[in-house]
């Protein structure tokens, strides 16, 4: 319930000056709350629901446009400086595993949770990510990945998160498919605070780099795991030989659903919270790359 309430107090103070349209929103998101009868659902469910609220109220279809753009720009210019860098590296794991890094290390760059991405120029943000890197992995299947990916010939199901991150994605994501595998991606149907839409993935790269683009669903944070889950992301999680999802939201989605799904799934993210690292079974905010077993 805290992270609820701290996240979309926090959303209402980026985005409105009227103090009395916040008080309007945050009456609305307790109203709605308190009809909640059981909090058994991942957090993201709950955490979309007081978003669309808040798109209600205000009537803004999509609000922190302004951010997100330069989330998307930001991201554009660290992509392109980083495939430069690694442009004549013949030592193909080393390249694969900076790749996996800066994607993870991407996951920073979320001006709704970690408040990056927006009034820096690039250079500072570059450098943030950078030292993000520089961290390293808490747990790391890099190695286990690159060996399961390197030969080709699966089908692979990528889980996008937010607007921003997706260019160095863009970069991962054109990496497996040169090793000849098929590569579909996935963004959100519509937009909801930093999570990237179809839009944002042609913005930055992401379409060309993938075989296919699909929509997981409408405006929803991470992968809806409910009734809200389209055809497409239904028959992809059916049909991947691999399911690599990015973030917080997303590994909440797949470790509530990971037995149902036949192929295999690997998290890349960075911990933003207490739940999540406990769950995976590390402590603070870290760098995780980890398959997820059934």
């Amino acid at each position: 319930m805290p992270c609820f309430v701290d996240d979309i107090a926090g959303a209402a103070a980026l985005l409105i000056s009227d103090e009395a349209l916040r008080y309007r929103i945050m009456r609305e998101c307790f109203r709605w709350l308190g009809t909640v009868k059981s909090f058994d659902r991942i957090p993201s469910y709950y955490i979309t629901r007081l978003h669309r609220i808040l798109k209600e109220v205000t009537g803004v279809e999509c609000p922190f446009a302004e951010l997100r753009d330069g989330c998307n720009r930001a991201g554009i210019a660290i992509a392109q400086r980083l495939r430069k860098r690694l442009e004549g590296t013949e030592d193909g794991y080393a390249r694969f595993a900076t790749l996996v890094r800066w994607a993870i290390a991407g996951n920073h760059l979320d001006f709704r949770t970690v408040g990056t991405g927006y009034g820096f120029s690039v250079d500072e943000v570059e450098a943030m990510l950078a030292e993000c890197v520089s961290e390293g992995l808490a747990l790391d299947e890099t190695s286990r990945l690159f060996e399961l990916c390197r030969s080709g010939g699966m089908h692979i199901l990528y889980l996008a998160d937010n607007v921003g991150e997706i260019a160095l994605d863009a970069l991962l994501v054109a990496e497996l498919r040169h090793y000849g595998n098929t590569m579909v991606a996935a963004v959100k149907g519509g937009p909801i605070t930093s999570d990237a839409t179809l839009a944002d993935a042609q913005a930055v790269g992401l379409v060309k780099a993938s075989h296919q683009v699909i929509l997981t669903g409408p405006d929803t944070l991470g992968m809806p795991v409910d009734e809200e889950m389209s055809t497409d992301l239904k028959r992809e999680l059916k049909r991947a030989d691999l399911i690599i999802g990015k973030g917080q939201a997303n590994y909440y989605a797949l470790s509530e659903i990971r037995e149902h799904i036949p192929g295999q799934v690997v998290s890349l993210l960075r911990t933003k919270c207490d739940v999540a690292a406990n769950s995976i079974g590390v402590k603070g905010k870290v760098n995780v790359a980890v398959f997820l077993m059934k």
